[in-house]
């Protein structure tokens, strides 16, 4: 399984997983110019990708989705109760929606949703399975449950959300109300809670983390990973020993990560 992040923060979220017999999308919240640029890097075109996967509805994960289905007529997968709400956004390529409420596959992927506490109509992160490789996608999730981690828990590499720093949240220019929002048990995940996600996964066998979804008014990337690293070393485990942490990019394609299907 080979995963690389596109786009991940508030102006849009995008990553690119293949395997042996699927290239698929997960989230489409960037312009149809800069996705074509990102699979043309990779040796690609988008009438390759076998599936586009949503999350949810807000618009830094579909904003691109009409434009690109449009162009290449690729299969789109929604959640079961988003269905009407994406029938309005892709209604002239309708016969492209398809929904699922539990495990489904697109090939040889298997893809495992995962309920998220988040502010929208219905979230999902994702666990994807090829043979005995496992990924997983954990953003917009205003707090890591119990459920939640015990789904991902074993995945080889996870994306994980480490949206804000505390401090800077509350300083920043945001209005009360979306500050409020932002720290809710239905908002977003911050550094210091995701470090301790973090050092659980590190436990139980993940060897990779990227963190990812992060805010560009209340954290920076060097912040997220320091405060992550700072933690775990608390806990006698050494980031790059114990466990590798990578931070996504907003604006680049990431690095390609690989995990093993053997």
């Amino acid at each position: 399984m080979r995963l690389c992040n596109f786009a991940s923060g508030s102006k849009g979220n995008c990553t690119y997983i293949e395997t042996s017999k699927s290239k698929i999308l997960v989230d489409l919240g960037v312009n149809l110019s800069y996705v074509e640029s990102c699979l043309k890097e990779m040796g690609l075109s988008g009438k390759d990708i076998d599936g586009i996967v949503l999350s949810h509805e807000h618009n830094d994960h579909i904003k691109g989705l009409q434009y690109f289905v449009r162009k290449y007529k690729t299969p789109v997968y929604v959640h079961n109760s988003l269905y009407e709400y994406f029938y309005f956004q892709v209604k002239d390529v309708a016969e492209n929606l398809h929904t699922f409420a539990d495990i489904f596959e697109i090939n040889d992927l298997k893809i495992i949703p995962i309920d998220l506490p988040h502010d929208s109509i219905h979230c999902n992160g994702f666990k994807f399975v090829e043979k005995n490789a496992i990924a997983s996608i954990i953003t917009d999730c205003g707090n890591m449950t119990s459920t939640v981690y015990n789904s991902i828990k074993g995945s080889a590499l996870v994306y994980l959300e480490s949206n804000y720093d505390e401090e800077m949240l509350y300083a920043c220019k945001y209005p009360t109300w979306l500050k409020k929002r932002i720290a809710s048990k239905t908002g977003h995940l911050s550094n210091e809670d995701c470090a301790k996600v973090i050092e659980q996964l590190a436990l139980n066998g993940t060897r990779q983390i990227i963190l990812a979804h992060i805010s560009e008014n209340s954290n920076t990337p060097l912040l997220a990973y320091n405060t992550a690293k700072a933690y775990l070393h608390t806990k006698n485990i050494i980031e790059g020993v114990h466990v590798r942490i990578d931070v996504a990019s907003q604006y680049n394609r990431d690095t390609i990560f690989k995990i093993s299907a053997d």
